[in-house]
């Protein structure tokens, strides 16, 4: 007998629709279980990844610095004349 007669067995073994609705349930919170531990772990790689890139990311910054009179401000400013022109 395959595991899936078995399973099949016990299903039509037990005595009344209760005891099947309660047993559904069972392999339905189960399946809630298995894919949210599923998820957590596959979260936690992304993470990892995450966390490995913005570490190079600080690596980077830190191994080549912007210039000390680098003024954010007026870049942002140009950049916005220089795609948008004169937009009020």
């Amino acid at each position: 007998m395959t595991l899936r007669q078995e399973a099949y067995a016990m299903i039509d073994s037990l005595p009344d629709d209760d005891s099947v609705k309660f047993f559904i349930d069972m392999i339905r919170q189960f399946n809630i279980v298995t894919r949210r531990t599923g998820e957590i772990s596959r979260g936690q790689n992304l993470l990892s990844e995450k966390r490995q890139a913005f570490l190079h990311m600080e690596e980077l910054k830190n191994k080549y610095p912007f210039p000390k009179d680098y003024d954010y401000e007026q870049v942002r400013k140009e950049a916005m004349e220089e795609k948008y022109g004169g937009v009020n």
